[in-house]
């Protein structure tokens, strides 16, 4: 049995329990740090930016330990960091404690997230919907967690909120720590870094993604902040079918990649999402905008987990270091994408700004499957409910 085989519901309660305390630190921090630590724009971004940095920069490390150590244990381990984290940040009180939060925060999040992944991934071969289902976790909790905090905050304030999340993280760190695995069995690769050279146009595609991702997603929040004047709770409504299709929709979507092919899905979700994000432009009710943000969700559901799955199949002897170097990809996209959401809402009209990030989108219909083509990985995921297509499987590429 493959090591992350009997592993899997574990993993899946902890992304859920991680993937929510992380959704709620990243919305309260701002607000927590203006707040209770009076602190001014620049000292708050900075903040953000160190959790970032620290987190993209442990990635490397977090990839080489997931192909050494039991992934379970990594991911615990990185579990256990951010609860520390989440207690770091009830306690400080001031900037100098806050900054020690978020690194340890960046470097919590970077192990535990890269060895579920790579435990999901493991499990590739006998559930090709395992990085679909990994996500569905991380998603529940995204949302989830919101109506419990929304309805508590006011009465236990900041420093209950992070106390509850603390906990949450430490229990998803213990339970980790009693699943039964061992160390994974990695090769070494005698071409060294060829397959991370090998991975790279995948990459660039991922952060492709990613720029659009978090390029929409501020946009629309700055949107519904500014223009259409929603209060805290109002936008979260909008958010929140969105979230809730994340949840859903990996698998389901994930079986029309198997009946239609990785093409084909890329061609779909790259055009939904564009027709999303330029759809914004005109659509100024609130009720239109959850439903175009259900939409760019949908896409999400069915490119992200491809992504790790495509990163699997291409390189499976470091699958630690794929995920890292596929993660970090997506970190250094969302950057640049909420970089540029920034300058476009400034300086450009709201039509002008739509129109550029849905343009982004939609070069992924065309990029997307001639990356797929160049990689040499097969246009269906492996099924292992249904017999080999003889065909698919004598194109596929030898292993090792």
């Amino acid at each position: 049995m493959r090591n992350g085989a009997g592993s899997r519901k574990p993993v899946a309660a902890a992304a859920a329990a991680l993937g929510g305390s992380a959704e709620l630190v990243d919305f309260l921090i701002p607000l927590w740090a203006g707040i209770e630590l009076g602190l001014c724009s620049a000292a708050i971004g900075m903040l953000i930016a160190v959790e970032l940095t620290v987190s993209v920069a442990a990635r490397p490390l977090a990839g080489r330990l997931a192909d050494t150590f039991t992934r379970t244990r990594v991911a615990a381990a990185g579990a256990f960091l951010y609860a520390l984290s989440c207690l770091g940040y009830a306690m400080a009180g001031s900037w100098p404690w806050a900054v020690a939060a978020a690194a340890v925060g960046g470097i919590g999040g970077a192990l535990f997230w890269i060895a579920v992944r790579a435990v999901a991934a493991e499990s590739l071969d006998t559930d090709s919907g395992s990085l679909a289902g990994l996500l569905s976790s991380e998603s529940f909790g995204s949302w989830f967690f919101w109506i419990p905090a929304m309805v508590l905050l006011p009465t236990i304030g900041f420093f209950g909120v992070f106390i509850a999340l603390a906990v949450v993280c430490l229990a998803a760190a213990l339970w980790l720590l009693l699943v039964r695995s061992a160390p994974p069995r990695v090769q070494d690769d005698p071409r060294g870094r060829a397959k991370g050279s090998g991975l790279g146009p995948l990459l660039f595609l991922a952060g492709l993604t990613a720029v659009a991702e978090a390029g929409v997603g501020l946009l629309l929040l700055l949107h519904l902040q500014n223009a259409v004047g929603l209060e805290v709770y109002q936008i979260a409504l909008v958010y929140l079918p969105g979230g809730i299709a994340l949840t859903v929709l990996p698998r389901v979507l994930h079986r029309f990649t198997e009946r239609r092919g990785r093409r084909t899905g890329y061609i779909a979700a790259s055009t939904a999402s564009a027709v999303a994000a330029v759809g914004l432009a005109f659509t100024p009710s609130p009720l239109l905008i959850a439903a175009l943000w259900v939409l760019t969700c949908a896409s999400w559901a069915l490119l992200i987990p491809m992504h790790g799955a495509v990163v699997a199949e291409a390189g499976d002897h470091r699958l630690g270091r794929g995920m890292a170097l596929l993660s970090n990809a997506g970190l250094i996209g969302a950057a640049a994408g909420s970089l540029l959401a920034g300058f476009l809402y400034d300086g450009a009209p709201w039509l002008l700004s739509c129109l550029v990030l849905g343009a982004v989108i939609l070069s992924g219909a065309a990029l997307g499957p001639m990356v797929l083509h160049r990689m040499g990985v097969r246009d269906r995921p492996d099924n292992p409910a249904v017999a080999p297509d003889p065909v698919e499987t004598g194109n596929r590429p030898a292993a090792g």
